[in-house]
């Protein structure tokens, strides 16, 4: 039947009696009374006809669902006394207004009535905005659209707070207790709904010490912009967790608010297979990504130079080889030469200051071209990415800044490298190649003399091999007592008589026949052996001196070459008092000759060592000079008897007139800080005479004789 909605609006009091008749109708008669008198009226009201829709407020509090549960219209009345705004209601789920009283149990029973047609009559707990309970006497009818299908829900309530105060009090104590169980917990509590037409979110609970601690940093903004804690970080990425909830997962996620690190945790909710709201927890987080913060910088950079390390390195170099054939690049492997040594004289606090400065003046090769790591102790590794020859001259340049002299603490010295350098793509096309291609490198410029860089070459595969072997073989000879001293005479250039010795190592392999110095040398200097090798030299030249003395000789000046690994270590001087007390040799007859380089590694221990050796009665002096780089400010502090010119000064004086002026220029400077001179490797006449004339005062070399065991030597210096 169609009636004139303004014939109603006219007689208020109609309408008040067809609301009552329709609220007090019996359960059968019910759905009728309103199908037929009242829901065309109902399209009415829900057109916003106010005098309707006044008239019904005073009769009940209303509101309309859909088939889904979300409401889609809800009187201005029940809003306000609920303390909401209409526009947080509409289109949220029904659930938003549970007060947790009732099961589920009792909303499964009101759907699956309602849905089948009937309607449903009971008293429903709600709980407002703010917490507070109301009960409600409910009558929810079914209403069919043009198919008969049941698609909107008529939901009529009346206040019946009055009646149920035991009720009431009784379930907002429990409520209490319940959040007051919930504000204690140290995480975030929270349930989400989600708007049905847009899709946004409206949080309906907030409970637990995270969320104070949340709400603090909200300045003041309160619980309606808590929505900001989860969408001000990765905005897009947080919505599509939240909405993949809402499709029925559960997602796990990271964000972070106010300087806070938040893990949150989101479980859908179902009700008749439906999700009608997300239940989250978040848990603070940052104390715990700074410690992983922390593990991963101890795991991934070193604490001294706080570069990239080792472990770092491997992953890097991993990866620069997934993308080698686009961007080119080389492994370069950098170890600084003796470290070690300074550590063991200058104590390892000045070897890490050591280490840092060597790896600032790293850096600065490094910038855009790639990156420079920590490889572990005194070696650093690099990755470059660049052409052959820009390494080639990058590689160049390191070593310059490297062996720049280095001040810490008083003491000035100087550090020397050797770099080995492996080509992606020329030498190696794995990372585990690049490593031991550049490392093979390395180990082969430190055998050829050291402060040097090498790429890599298939040859030195076997000279490595070989190397490895050798080194085997000499602590093999120290054993077997393979190794002996060769002596060669140094003479006064002006009279010709033999006025000393230099004491020189020798070894005849039992397989491989004599191996020069030059290559056995550095190998026990790499390998540490050098230090017991040293103290045999000094023990054994000693102990031939006293032999001749025994034999009724005269007495006659030893000097033996010293390493710059022994004249570094702390007990150096000790060990050669304790040699000179056993074998019973007279100090004043025993030289140690110093390289100039060595010395210069770590000056003024190395010059307190010289000064207590030469308390001890023994001569000094500076070999190979004018090879290294000390200063002649250095020189003047060195307590030395002797200073030896390098033989390739001398024997080129003949060819090149700047050989010549340096030898005189050295003659000079000796003389003048009141040192003799020894010329190294007179092998001519002409030479000699040269000397003569610029009062050099001793010389050796082929000239007079070649280096002899002692008992060839015997028959020149003491004939029958």
């Amino acid at each position: 039947m169609t009636i004139n909605i303004i014939k109603y609006e006219r007689d208020h009091k109609k309408i008040e009696e067809l609301l009552d008749e329709i609220y007090h109708a019996p359960t059968m008669e019910l759905k009728d009374t309103f199908n037929k008198k009242f829901y065309p009226y109902l399209k009415d009201y829900l057109a916003f006809n106010e005098t309707l829709k006044t008239m019904v407020s005073k009769a009940f509090q209303m509101l309309v669902m859909d088939v889904d549960g979300y409401i889609t219209f809800i009187n201005e009345d029940f809003c306000q006394q609920l303390g909401y705004q209409q526009e947080e209601l509409l289109h949220h789920h029904y659930r938003i207004l549970h007060a947790g009283v009732h099961h589920n149990d009792f909303y499964e029973k009101m759907w699956y009535t309602i849905r089948s047609g009937e309607v449903w009559r009971g008293d429903i707990c709600t709980a407002t905005k703010q917490g507070e309970m109301f009960w409600f006497r409910t009558c929810v009818i079914p209403t069919p659209d043009p198919n008969g299908q049941f698609t909107t829900f008529i939901v009529f309530r009346t206040d019946i707070s009055d009646v149920k105060h035991d009720d009431k009090r009784l379930i907002e104590a429990l409520d209490d207790d319940y959040r007051k169980v919930f504000s204690q917990l140290m995480n975030l509590t929270f349930r989400v709904h989600r708007h049905k037409a847009n899709g946004s979110y409206h949080f309906r609970m907030f409970e637990g010490k995270l969320a104070d601690k949340l709400m603090d940093k909200l300045n003041g903004q309160g619980k309606e912009a808590v929505e900001n804690i989860f969408f001000t970080d990765k905005v897009a990425e947080v919505t599509r967790y939240f909405n993949q909830a809402f499709e029925g997962e559960e997602m796990h996620f990271k964000h972070h608010f106010h300087g806070l690190s938040l893990y949150t945790v989101l479980s859908p909710i179902y009700e008749h297979n439906d999700v009608i709201e997300v239940v989250g927890s978040s848990i603070n987080i940052t104390s715990l990504e700074k410690a992983e913060a922390r593990v991963r910088q101890l795991a991934y950079f070193d604490t001294l130079t706080q570069l990239p390390n080792r472990t770092k390195f491997r992953e890097d170099l991993k990866q620069a080889v997934l993308n080698g054939e686009k961007v080119p690049f080389a492994v370069l492997y950098c170890d600084i030469d003796r470290l070690k040594y300074i550590n063991d004289t200058l104590g390892e606090p000045i070897g890490d200051q050591v280490i840092d400065i060597i790896s600032n003046r790293l850096s600065q090769f490094v910038k855009q071209r790639g990156v420079l790591y920590r490889y572990g102790g005194d070696e650093f590794s690099l990755i470059i990415h660049d052409s052959h020859p820009s390494i080639h001259d990058l590689s160049e340049q390191m070593l310059l800044a490297i062996k720049q002299p280095i001040a810490i603490q008083g003491n000035e010295f100087f550090v020397t490298s050797s770099i080995g350098i492996s080509y992606y793509g020329e030498d190696a096309f794995s990372d585990d190649e690049l490593i031991n291609h550049a490392s093979i490198a390395v180990h082969y410029c430190k055998v050829n003399g050291r402060n040097s860089r090498l790429f890599y070459t298939p040859k030195m595969n076997k000279m490595y091999n070989d190397i490895l072997l050798l080194e085997a073989d000499i602590r093999k000879a120290l054993q077997r007592n393979e190794f002996e001293l060769y002596y060669q005479p140094q003479l006064n250039v002006l009279t010709g008589e033999v006025t000393g010795l230099e004491a020189l190592i020798r070894w005849d392999h039992p397989l491989k026949g004599a191996i020069s110095p030059a290559t056995f040398i550095p190998l026990a200097e790499e390998s540490g052996i050098i230090t017991q090798i040293g103290a045999w030299v000094i023990r054994e030249a000693c102990h031939q001196h006293v032999r001749w003395v025994e034999a009724g000789h005269d007495p006659i000046r030893i000097a033996v070459n010293v390493s710059a690994i022994e004249l570094q270590r702390f007990d150096f001087a000790e060990q050669i008092k304790q040699i000179i007390a056993e074998t019973r040799m007279d100090p004043s007859y025993l030289e140690i000759e110093i390289t100039e380089n060595s010395v210069m590694q770590n000056t003024e221990d190395c010059i307190k060592t010289m000064h207590t050796l030469k308390q001890m009665g023994i001569s000094l002096s500076i070999d190979d000079f004018g090879t290294g780089y000390s200063s002649f400010g250095y020189l003047k502090k060195f307590p030395i008897h002797f200073l030896k010119i390098d033989q390739s000064f001398i024997r080129n004086a003949l060819v090149e007139p700047s050989s010549l002026e340096i030898v005189k220029a050295m003659i000079q400077l000796a003389h003048t800080f009141g040192l003799k001179v020894v010329a190294e490797g007179v092998e001519e006449e002409q030479v000699l005479k040269l000397l003569q004339d610029y009062q050099c005062d001793y010389y050796q070399g082929y000239y007079y004789s070649r280096p002899l065991p002692a008992t060839e030597l015997e028959a020149i210096l003491y004939p029958a």
